[in-house]
Protein backbone atom coordinates (compact mmCIF):
# COMPACT_ATOMS: atom_id res chain seq x y z
CA UNK A 1 0.00 0.00 0.00
CA UNK A 2 1.85 3.33 -1.39
CA UNK A 3 1.62 6.12 1.36
CA UNK A 4 -0.55 9.04 -0.52
CA UNK A 5 1.58 11.48 1.84
CA UNK A 6 4.76 10.54 0.65
CA UNK A 7 3.29 10.37 -3.00
CA UNK A 8 3.09 14.42 -2.12
CA UNK A 9 6.34 14.45 -1.23
CA UNK A 10 7.48 12.94 -4.64
CA UNK A 11 5.12 15.48 -6.30
CA UNK A 12 7.20 17.93 -5.03
CA UNK A 13 10.39 16.68 -5.75
CA UNK A 14 9.53 16.06 -9.39
CA UNK A 15 8.41 19.30 -9.60
CA UNK A 16 11.24 21.18 -8.54
CA UNK A 17 13.91 19.04 -8.83
CA UNK A 18 15.91 19.07 -5.97
CA UNK A 19 15.00 17.43 -2.45
CA UNK A 20 16.27 20.55 -0.86
CA UNK A 21 13.70 22.84 -2.54
CA UNK A 22 11.15 20.45 -1.44
CA UNK A 23 12.33 20.41 1.55
CA UNK A 24 11.49 24.38 1.37
CA UNK A 25 8.26 23.83 0.12
CA UNK A 26 7.11 21.60 2.60
CA UNK A 27 8.78 23.06 5.66
CA UNK A 28 10.42 19.78 5.85
CA UNK A 29 13.97 19.21 6.48
CA UNK A 30 15.97 17.84 3.44
CA UNK A 31 16.78 14.64 5.49
CA UNK A 32 12.90 14.22 6.55
CA UNK A 33 12.98 14.80 2.82
CA UNK A 34 14.87 11.91 1.79
CA UNK A 35 13.66 9.58 4.83
CA UNK A 36 10.21 9.60 2.92
CA UNK A 37 11.31 9.06 -0.82
CA UNK A 38 13.68 5.90 1.04
CA UNK A 39 10.53 4.45 2.04
CA UNK A 40 8.15 4.92 -0.55
CA UNK A 41 10.77 3.52 -2.61
CA UNK A 42 10.68 0.63 -0.59
CA UNK A 43 6.98 0.58 -0.97
CA UNK A 44 7.16 0.58 -4.40
CA UNK A 45 10.42 -1.43 -4.39
CA UNK A 46 12.35 0.20 -7.32
CA UNK A 47 14.36 3.26 -7.56
CA UNK A 48 12.03 6.39 -7.99
CA UNK A 49 14.86 8.97 -8.51
CA UNK A 50 18.31 9.45 -9.31
CA UNK A 51 20.89 11.92 -7.96
CA UNK A 52 22.33 14.26 -10.81
CA UNK A 53 24.30 17.04 -9.59
CA UNK A 54 22.74 19.44 -7.00
CA UNK A 55 19.55 17.86 -8.09
CA UNK A 56 17.41 14.43 -8.75
CA UNK A 57 15.24 13.56 -11.38
CA UNK A 58 12.69 10.61 -11.76
CA UNK A 59 13.05 7.62 -12.73
CA UNK A 60 10.56 5.87 -15.78
CA UNK A 61 9.07 4.17 -12.51
CA UNK A 62 8.83 7.57 -10.56
CA UNK A 63 7.59 9.09 -13.05
CA UNK A 64 4.68 6.87 -13.74
CA UNK A 65 3.99 7.05 -10.01
CA UNK A 66 4.34 10.78 -9.71
CA UNK A 67 1.19 11.01 -12.22
CA UNK A 68 -0.95 8.30 -10.65
CA UNK A 69 -0.31 9.86 -7.53
CA UNK A 70 -1.02 13.57 -8.76
CA UNK A 71 -4.27 12.05 -10.18
CA UNK A 72 -5.08 9.87 -6.68
CA UNK A 73 -4.47 13.17 -4.74
CA UNK A 74 -7.06 15.05 -7.02
CA UNK A 75 -9.87 12.62 -6.30
CA UNK A 76 -8.95 12.88 -2.99
CA UNK A 77 -9.23 16.08 -3.02
CA UNK A 78 -12.55 15.77 -4.70
CA UNK A 79 -13.59 13.34 -2.27
CA UNK A 80 -12.57 15.35 0.87
CA UNK A 81 -14.87 18.71 -0.69
CA UNK A 82 -17.82 16.32 -1.35
CA UNK A 83 -17.61 14.55 1.93
CA UNK A 84 -17.11 18.34 3.97
CA UNK A 85 -20.23 19.55 1.41
CA UNK A 86 -22.36 16.60 2.56
CA UNK A 87 -21.33 17.18 6.40
CA UNK A 88 -22.29 21.01 6.44
CA UNK A 89 -25.23 20.09 4.66
CA UNK A 90 -23.98 21.74 1.30
CA UNK A 91 -24.90 18.73 -0.30
CA UNK A 92 -26.59 15.40 0.02
CA UNK A 93 -29.93 13.80 -0.19
CA UNK A 94 -32.41 12.36 2.12
CA UNK A 95 -34.83 9.64 0.41
CA UNK A 96 -38.15 9.17 2.57
CA UNK A 97 -40.96 6.40 2.45
CA UNK A 98 -44.35 8.04 4.57
CA UNK A 99 -47.82 6.98 5.23
CA UNK A 100 -49.98 9.47 3.41
CA UNK A 101 -51.50 11.28 6.61
CA UNK A 102 -47.94 12.25 7.51
CA UNK A 103 -47.12 12.85 4.09
CA UNK A 104 -49.34 15.87 4.43
CA UNK A 105 -49.32 16.74 7.90
CA UNK A 106 -45.66 16.31 8.94
CA UNK A 107 -43.65 16.41 6.01
CA UNK A 108 -44.73 19.97 4.00
CA UNK A 109 -43.20 21.47 7.48
CA UNK A 110 -40.57 19.73 8.08
CA UNK A 111 -38.85 19.99 4.59
CA UNK A 112 -39.60 23.78 4.28
CA UNK A 113 -37.13 23.94 7.19
CA UNK A 114 -34.64 21.63 6.08
CA UNK A 115 -35.00 23.67 2.74
CA UNK A 116 -34.12 26.77 5.00
CA UNK A 117 -31.64 25.71 6.46
CA UNK A 118 -29.75 23.35 3.76
CA UNK A 119 -30.86 24.52 0.17
CA UNK A 120 -28.92 22.12 -1.77
CA UNK A 121 -30.28 18.73 -0.26
CA UNK A 122 -32.10 16.91 -2.54
CA UNK A 123 -35.08 15.17 -0.68
CA UNK A 124 -37.02 12.53 -2.43
CA UNK A 125 -40.43 11.21 -1.49
CA UNK A 126 -42.08 7.48 -1.39
CA UNK A 127 -45.41 7.29 0.03
CA UNK A 128 -45.68 4.08 1.81
CA UNK A 129 -48.03 2.27 4.55
CA UNK A 130 -45.36 1.24 7.26
CA UNK A 131 -45.18 -1.97 6.78
CA UNK A 132 -43.74 -1.22 2.80
CA UNK A 133 -42.06 1.80 4.39
CA UNK A 134 -39.80 -0.54 6.70
CA UNK A 135 -39.25 -3.33 3.64
CA UNK A 136 -37.61 -0.24 1.61
CA UNK A 137 -35.90 1.32 4.81
CA UNK A 138 -34.66 -2.94 5.24
CA UNK A 139 -33.75 -2.77 1.33
CA UNK A 140 -31.60 0.22 1.85
CA UNK A 141 -33.90 2.03 -0.57
CA UNK A 142 -34.72 4.94 1.64
CA UNK A 143 -32.89 6.79 4.59
CA UNK A 144 -36.18 7.58 6.82
CA UNK A 145 -39.23 5.62 7.46
CA UNK A 146 -42.01 7.75 9.02
CA UNK A 147 -44.59 4.64 10.53
CA UNK A 148 -47.38 4.38 12.95
CA UNK A 149 -48.49 1.93 14.73
CA UNK A 150 -51.35 0.70 17.21
CA UNK A 151 -50.77 -0.67 21.10
CA UNK A 152 -51.46 -4.07 19.92
CA UNK A 153 -49.77 -4.41 16.46
CA UNK A 154 -46.78 -6.71 16.80
CA UNK A 155 -43.36 -5.32 17.41
CA UNK A 156 -40.92 -4.69 15.19
CA UNK A 157 -38.32 -4.03 17.00
CA UNK A 158 -34.98 -4.78 14.55
CA UNK A 159 -31.40 -4.10 16.43
CA UNK A 160 -30.05 -2.22 12.85
CA UNK A 161 -32.81 0.28 13.31
CA UNK A 162 -33.36 3.18 15.65
CA UNK A 163 -37.27 4.19 16.23
CA UNK A 164 -37.63 8.51 16.98
CA UNK A 165 -41.05 9.23 18.21
CA UNK A 166 -42.67 12.09 16.47
CA UNK A 167 -45.96 12.02 18.33
CA UNK A 168 -49.32 10.37 20.03
CA UNK A 169 -52.23 10.54 17.91
CA UNK A 170 -55.61 10.15 19.61
CA UNK A 171 -58.09 7.85 17.45
CA UNK A 172 -61.53 9.70 17.19
CA UNK A 173 -65.09 8.45 16.34
CA UNK A 174 -66.40 11.01 13.78
CA UNK A 175 -70.46 10.53 13.26
CA UNK A 176 -72.69 13.19 11.27
CA UNK A 177 -73.85 16.11 12.83
CA UNK A 178 -77.38 14.91 13.13
CA UNK A 179 -76.36 11.87 14.90
CA UNK A 180 -77.23 11.21 18.35
CA UNK A 181 -73.78 11.00 19.77
CA UNK A 182 -73.14 14.33 17.90
CA UNK A 183 -71.91 17.01 20.42
CA UNK A 184 -71.19 14.21 23.37
CA UNK A 185 -68.22 14.22 25.94
CA UNK A 186 -67.77 10.97 24.43
CA UNK A 187 -69.04 7.70 22.90
CA UNK A 188 -68.46 3.95 24.03
CA UNK A 189 -68.30 1.43 20.84
CA UNK A 190 -70.89 -0.72 22.00
CA UNK A 191 -73.16 2.41 21.57
CA UNK A 192 -72.55 1.92 17.43
CA UNK A 193 -72.53 -1.65 17.59
CA UNK A 194 -75.63 -1.18 14.78
CA UNK A 195 -73.97 1.77 12.37
CA UNK A 196 -73.22 1.15 9.11
CA UNK A 197 -69.07 1.75 8.89
CA UNK A 198 -66.28 3.10 7.07
CA UNK A 199 -62.81 2.50 7.45
CA UNK A 200 -59.32 3.55 6.23
CA UNK A 201 -56.33 1.88 6.01
CA UNK A 202 -55.66 -1.85 6.21
CA UNK A 203 -53.89 -1.13 9.29
CA UNK A 204 -56.50 1.38 10.63
CA UNK A 205 -59.78 -1.42 9.93
CA UNK A 206 -57.47 -3.98 11.87
CA UNK A 207 -57.31 -1.61 14.57
CA UNK A 208 -61.04 -0.82 14.41
CA UNK A 209 -61.77 -4.68 14.40
CA UNK A 210 -59.49 -5.15 17.13
CA UNK A 211 -60.78 -2.15 19.38
CA UNK A 212 -64.85 -3.60 18.50
CA UNK A 213 -64.12 -6.68 19.26
CA UNK A 214 -62.60 -5.59 22.40
CA UNK A 215 -66.35 -3.55 22.77
CA UNK A 216 -68.18 -7.10 21.98
CA UNK A 217 -69.12 -6.90 18.23
CA UNK A 218 -68.14 -6.82 14.57
CA UNK A 219 -68.50 -3.47 12.69
CA UNK A 220 -70.25 -3.50 9.59
CA UNK A 221 -67.69 -1.99 7.56
CA UNK A 222 -68.97 -1.15 4.15
CA UNK A 223 -66.92 1.88 3.00
CA UNK A 224 -63.42 0.67 2.70
CA UNK A 225 -60.97 3.80 1.38
CA UNK A 226 -57.84 5.26 2.30
CA UNK A 227 -58.70 8.66 1.56
CA UNK A 228 -59.67 10.06 4.88
CA UNK A 229 -61.60 12.92 2.87
CA UNK A 230 -63.89 10.35 1.30
CA UNK A 231 -64.49 9.03 4.75
CA UNK A 232 -65.54 12.33 5.98
CA UNK A 233 -67.90 12.89 2.98
CA UNK A 234 -69.55 9.64 3.86
CA UNK A 235 -70.42 10.62 7.12
CA UNK A 236 -71.50 13.97 6.41
CA UNK A 237 -74.12 12.56 4.52
CA UNK A 238 -75.33 10.63 7.38
CA UNK A 239 -74.02 6.88 4.81
CA UNK A 240 -71.78 6.01 7.62
CA UNK A 241 -69.73 6.34 11.11
CA UNK A 242 -65.78 6.26 11.39
CA UNK A 243 -62.91 6.19 13.40
CA UNK A 244 -60.08 8.62 12.47
CA UNK A 245 -56.53 9.61 14.22
CA UNK A 246 -56.21 13.52 14.89
CA UNK A 247 -53.74 13.82 12.13
CA UNK A 248 -56.49 13.52 9.47
CA UNK A 249 -58.60 15.80 11.59
CA UNK A 250 -56.12 18.52 11.41
CA UNK A 251 -55.40 18.10 8.10
CA UNK A 252 -59.41 18.29 6.97
CA UNK A 253 -62.46 18.79 9.07
CA UNK A 254 -65.44 18.31 6.54
CA UNK A 255 -68.47 20.24 7.99
CA UNK A 256 -71.30 18.33 9.14
CA UNK A 257 -69.21 15.92 11.00
CA UNK A 258 -68.91 16.03 14.52
CA UNK A 259 -65.57 14.53 16.04
CA UNK A 260 -66.35 12.83 19.59
CA UNK A 261 -63.55 11.21 21.89
CA UNK A 262 -63.92 7.28 22.09
CA UNK A 263 -61.22 6.32 24.71
CA UNK A 264 -61.45 2.59 24.00
CA UNK A 265 -60.08 2.91 20.31
CA UNK A 266 -57.06 4.46 22.20
CA UNK A 267 -54.24 6.29 20.12
CA UNK A 268 -51.24 5.01 17.74
CA UNK A 269 -47.45 6.06 17.68
CA UNK A 270 -46.42 8.05 14.82
CA UNK A 271 -42.32 7.52 14.75
CA UNK A 272 -39.34 7.46 12.33
CA UNK A 273 -37.38 5.38 11.76
CA UNK A 274 -33.14 5.42 10.61
CA UNK A 275 -30.68 2.93 10.42
CA UNK A 276 -28.98 2.37 13.83
CA UNK A 277 -25.35 4.00 14.34
CA UNK A 278 -24.22 7.81 13.42
CA UNK A 279 -26.58 9.45 10.79
CA UNK A 280 -25.75 11.63 7.94
CA UNK A 281 -26.58 15.41 8.97
CA UNK A 282 -29.02 15.53 6.13
CA UNK A 283 -30.96 12.49 7.86
CA UNK A 284 -30.85 14.32 10.84
CA UNK A 285 -31.78 17.88 9.64
CA UNK A 286 -34.74 16.48 8.38
CA UNK A 287 -35.25 14.38 11.80
CA UNK A 288 -35.07 17.54 13.58
CA UNK A 289 -37.62 19.23 11.27
CA UNK A 290 -39.86 16.46 11.41
CA UNK A 291 -39.99 16.56 15.57
CA UNK A 292 -40.69 20.29 15.13
CA UNK A 293 -43.68 19.80 13.14
CA UNK A 294 -45.13 16.87 15.56
CA UNK A 295 -44.88 19.42 17.83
Amino acid sequence: MLDLHRGRVLLEVARLGSMSAAARALSYTQPAVSHHIARLEAEAGTPLVIRHGRGVRLTEAGRILAEHMADVLARTADVQERIAAIAGLRAGRVRVAVFPTAAAALLPDALAGLRDRAPDVAVTLVEAEPPGALAMLRAGEVDLAVVFAYPHDPPGADARFREIELCVDPVHVAVGAGHRAAGAASVRLAELAGETWASGCERCRGHLLHACAQAGFTPDIAFATDDHVAVQRLVARGLAVTALPGLAFALHHEPDVAVVPAPELGTRRVAAVVPAGPRPPAVAALLDGLAAASR
